[in-house]
């Protein structure tokens, strides 16, 4: 029996490492060395494919805002009409006959003072001048004349509204002894009349006086033994242009 134990003695330790081998086995089933770590496994993993950047939507084109609308000239001032009034103050009256691009005014006092315009106009402006170093400026619009008038060294401003016949402007000539007259007259729209005589209009330096009444339905007026034959300066027709 003695000579047996050292063999048991050697079993029984192979025993004891078999069992010790097997619970390190069952305590790492992957069976992998004790030295394997986290870092080895990264080593050898493939790199991981790098996420494609963000992209947003292009950003729709924004439609340009609609362009106004050009603004369209509207000539709202009548081209043809005949304008009366009275100047500021009250000391005369004024004319004005537009018909196209031509225009013609008077103003006149009933006496001293009267003259005679003629000129353009375009685009709502008048301008126009006379004898004597007179002139005449304004604007014109639908329903008025507004302006400045020098004549005889006196100006006048006015604001005159447009008128139908009978009102308007009248002008007469006659020869009386070789000489040139020249009469003229402003009929307003409640019937007044304004107008003066230029005898011998030649002259450089005529003298006017009251014209006499005329009769706006022949067209005729008086002077003694004088008569005198009245044409309408008419913007709307034309007439005495």
């Amino acid at each position: 029996m003695r000579r047996n134990t050292p063999l048991i003695t050697l079993l029984t330790g192979a025993a004891l490492g078999v069992v010790l081998l097997v619970a390190s086995m069952l305590a790492d089933p992957s069976g992998k060395p004790a030295s394997y770590s986290a870092a080895a496994a990264a080593s050898t993993s493939p790199p991981a494919t790098p996420a494609a950047p963000a992209t947003s939507a292009p950003a729709a084109p924004s439609s340009p805002a609609p362009a106004a609308p050009s603004p369209t000239a509207v000539t709202t001032a009548p081209v043809k009409a005949t304008y009366a009034g009275r100047v500021g103050g009250g000391g005369g009256s004024v004319a004005v006959s537009i018909h196209g691009s031509q225009a013609i005014a008077y103003v006149c006092n009933g006496s001293t003072v009267e003259a005679w315009f003629k000129g353009t106009a375009a685009n709502g402006v008048l301008i126009m001048t006379g004898k004597n170093h007179s002139h005449f400026s304004a604007i014109y619009d639908f329903g008025k004349v507004t302006g400045d008038v020098l004549a005889h060294g006196t100006d006048y401003s006015f604001s005159v509204p447009v008128v139908t016949k009978p009102s308007g402007l009248y002008r007469a000539t006659a020869v009386v002894r070789g000489a040139t007259i020249k009469a003229g007259w402003i009929v307003l729209s409640d019937g007044t009349q304004v107008g003066s005589v230029e005898p011998f209009s030649t002259s450089p330096a005529p003298t006017a006086f009251g014209a006499p009444a005329l009769d706006v339905a022949t067209g005729t007026a008086r002077d003694g033994n004088i008569v005198l034959h009245a044409v309408a300066v008419d913007g709307a027709t034309g007439s005495g242009f």
